[in-house]
């Protein structure tokens, strides 16, 4: 592996860039609710995690459920916006996750002799064409799949997860976590 040239830091600092870049675009453009000082404290955060949850991923094969502690941190800061909420757990929880598959699939490479700009390439270029091609389909789904995440639907696409999802987004994005956890809360 001596051979093959290292990919450079200015490679993934080129890409964390362009990403926060589109994250800073989307978030004005699209009634988020989410300010671009809380997608800076999200990123820091899952910055600080990357290397302790990598370490118990390599050494137990188990990953540490972080959607909670996001949303937590999320209520205090955004009282009253479960958009908002959503997204900051969603990129919070995502951030850290991807990081750590990332790190994996570099690690797979090199033990199957991949050269290192190749596997970089390889998984930037299908990050980007699974991004385009996923949003596409949910697009297609949710326009064209009748009764789509209802308990009604006859194929079964009944989304059980978003339920979830969104119940969570109410308790801790619109309720708040002061109302529910803090001094004095019922």
């Amino acid at each position: 592996m001596q051979y093959y040239p290292e990919v450079p830091m200015w490679w993934y600092g080129i890409i964390g860039i362009i990403a926060f870049a589109l994250l800073c675009i989307m978030i004005k453009i699209i009634p988020t609710q989410l300010p671009i000082w809380a997608a800076v404290i999200v990123i820091l955060i899952s910055f600080i995690f990357y290397i302790p949850f990598s370490m118990l991923q390599a050494i137990s094969n188990q990953q540490v459920a972080t959607p909670v502690m996001y949303e937590l941190i999320a209520g205090y800061m955004l009282p009253g916006r479960p958009i908002a909420n959503t997204i900051f757990k969603t990129f919070g929880f995502m951030t850290g996750y991807q990081a750590i598959s990332f790190a994996a699939d570099l690690k797979l490479g090199l033990y199957m002799k991949v050269p290192p700009r190749t596997m970089f390439t390889i998984q930037i270029v299908s990050t980007i064409i699974t991004c385009i091609w996923a949003t596409c389909i949910q697009d297609w789904m949710l326009n064209n799949v009748e009764d789509i995440c209802t308990p009604r639907q006859k194929q079964g696409f009944i989304c059980p997860k978003s339920t979830v999802f969104a119940s969570t987004s109410i308790a801790f994005g619109a309720v708040g976590p002061r109302r529910l956890f803090s001094p004095g809360a019922p």
